[in-house]
């Protein structure tokens, strides 16, 4: 998980700091995806070819489907156009608006039935034949009709009517499974054409539709719409108002979710009575087994990812682990600590890791012993050094001459040369006094001010001296001898080389968990040439001989590499010497010594 967050949140700029094992992996990620973006680009174009020849497939089928629904209607459309032309039933229509005898009217029934019975055999859609006379007397044979036609039969009859003798196919939205066939029939005899009656056949659709091959696996139902009306749907369970379709072409098709699924709809337009013949199959049924093939292919392709980035993982760790653990050691090195040898065990394999292995331990037992023979050699120069410092000044001997001149200026009233020599003998009290390496900020400011007080009995006015010190420092530590230093640096480069008054100010004050150190001076300041030697320490110093880099590393040694002394300084403005370190009392700071 570790890792593939730190994947995520990876940045391009980033990549080259990456770990080898991370980049072995986004490698080979990356690999992946591009191999699982040309298979989906490959699926896409295979089924917009699928789909193409899915809606060649269904449209050919639809206008098939639709002419022969079409010839059927067609040929019933002929039935009619014989039954309306046939001389008997003319002959009968014409002699049954006259006055006859029971007998005769029963004859010209049998004669109008007889043909109309002959008529309905010809053609198995028709559901049964009515011949309404001018009376409104009905002929009729075949099956039971409808209710719906009885319902509707001035509808149909006047609808017969305005077309003047043509047939016109009529839907009713009450009976979905019916279409009826209307015509006027007219007289033909003597050229009259004169009205006899109406003829109407009610023809079964759904069963014509029902011979049809139009289904797909199954499933799948074709549905007639004149304009945006559907009058016949194959499905019974299904409201046509329920469709809510459109077509703006002639012909085609769309995926669109109906009646709670998606389905896949094919639609053409045929110009025999203006109808819109529609295909409407679940899009399940179609693309099932493709749908289950691209599922197929993407859970194997992501085990296949899986499973990759998986051995990809165990192959970089045996490579990279033996490296990490080497970058370990060798950061432990870096911090000072060289007894790695006693942490780390080294590769054993003789690969080119194993050889780096051998060839580091070697090289750190190598410079473990030189750094431990240097230290020896290195204590035993300092062990001269410092007695030779003490061979050279007695202490008590410079206490006790200072003390004696402290008296005899006391017994002659020269108070100015005793608070000198007060303050000269703390001074050299406290630098010769090697207790300890670092002090409180009020031991530090108590050396300042005696020394201060020395510099004010030689330059008097000229002296502007401040001290800012917070009372929360006070307990503060700080190395020995940092204040003093920089204030003798103020008053050795800017002090004596002006004529005017001199301002000195110390402040040391706590900011979060730091404590802010800043000497200024007014002095004439320093160049850019000049601030860059002082920075480098290559400028020669004049006073005590403890250079603010000697300071700066002081502070490195005793609280990190972290903390230190910066300048800034422009000419004729002045010069700034900061210093932060850890807000740290005693207590504090020797349990970070220990820890």
């Amino acid at each position: 998980m570790k890792m593939m967050k730190n994947l995520k949140l990876l940045k391009p700029t980033e990549y080259k700091h990456l770990k080898i094992k991370y980049k072995l992996i986004l490698f080979i990620l990356i690999l992946l995806l591009v191999c699982l973006f040309f298979i989906i680009i490959g699926f896409q174009v295979a089924f917009n070819t699928y789909d193409e020849q899915i809606y060649g497939k269904s449209s050919q089928v639809l206008i098939m489907s639709s002419n022969r629904i079409e010839d059927e209607l067609k040929n019933i459309e002929d039935v009619t156009y014989r039954v309306a032309t046939d001389t008997v039933i003319q002959n009968a229509l014409i002699e049954s608006s006259e006055s006859l005898t029971k007998y005769d009217k029963y004859r010209i029934e049998q004669e109008i039935w007889e043909k109309l019975t002959s008529y309905i055999g010809s053609e198995k859609y028709i559901q049964s034949i009515h011949l309404f006379d001018r009376n409104g007397k009905e002929f009729r044979a075949g099956r039971s009709p409808s209710k719906h036609l009885y319902e509707s039969k001035m509808q149909l009859i006047n609808a017969a009517e305005y077309e003047n003798g043509s047939n016109i196919w009529m839907s009713l939205k009450s009976s979905n499974n019916s279409i009826f066939s209307t015509r006027e029939i007219r007289s033909y005899k003597r050229l009259k054409f004169e009205h006899l009656g109406t003829l109407i056949v009610e023809v079964r659709l759904h069963e014509i539709v029902k011979e049809l091959s139009t289904k797909w696996e199954g499933e799948g139902f074709i549905a007639i719409s004149k304009g945006d009306d559907f009058f016949f749907v194959e499905d019974p369970t299904i409201n046509p108002n329920r469709l809510q379709l459109s077509a703006s072409d002639s012909q085609g098709y769309s995926i669109q979710n109906l009646l709670g699924r998606s389905h896949f709809i094919t639609y053409s337009k045929s110009p025999y009575m203006d109808w819109t013949y529609w295909g409407i199959v679940p899009f399940g049924s179609m693309f099932a087994k493709v749908t289950a093939i691209k599922y197929m292919v993407i859970i194997l392709f992501i085990t296949i990812m899986i499973s990759s980035i998986l051995l990809v993982i165990r192959f970089s760790k045996r490579i990279t682990n033996p490296i990490e653990n080497l970058v370990s050691a060798m950061k432990f090195v870096q911090k000072g600590d060289f007894k790695v040898n006693d942490t780390f065990t080294p590769s054993q394999s003789d690969d080119e890791v194993g050889i780096l292995h051998r060839n580091f331990f070697h090289m750190i037992e190598h410079i473990n012993e030189l750094i431990k023979e240097n230290y020896e050699k290195q204590l035993l120069i300092k062990d001269t050094e410092f007695k030779a410092l003490q061979s050279q000044i007695n202490p008590h001997f410079l206490y006790n001459s200072l003390e004696s001149i402290n008296w005899l200026a006391k017994l002659n009233n020269q108070q100015q040369i005793s608070q000198m020599v007060e303050s000269l003998g703390f001074l050299l009290r406290n630098a010769i006094s090697i207790k300890e390496d670092v002090i409180t900020v009020q031991e530090e400011v108590k050396m300042v001010e005696h020394y201060v007080t020395i510099q004010k009995f030689r330059f008097e006015e000229r002296l502007d001296f401040s001290l800012n010190v917070d009372e929360d420092v006070k307990d503060c530590v700080l190395p020995k001898l940092v204040i003093q230093p920089l204030v003798e640096n103020a008053i050795n480069y800017g002090l004596e080389t002006m004529i005017e008054e001199c301002k000195i100010q110390v402040s040391l004050i706590r900011v979060g968990d730091h404590l802010h150190l800043n000497v200024e001076d007014n002095g004439p300041g320093m160049d850019e040439e000049h601030l860059g030697l002082v920075r480098t320490g290559k400028m020669k110093t004049r006073g005590t001989g403890i250079g603010l880099r000697n300071i700066d590393s002081r502070i490195k040694f005793v609280f990190g590499p972290e903390y230190g002394l910066s300048i800034d300084s422009e000419l004729n403005k002045g010069t700034k010497v900061s210093i932060i370190i850890p807000y740290q009392k005693r207590w504090d700071h020797v349990q970070s010594i220990i820890g």
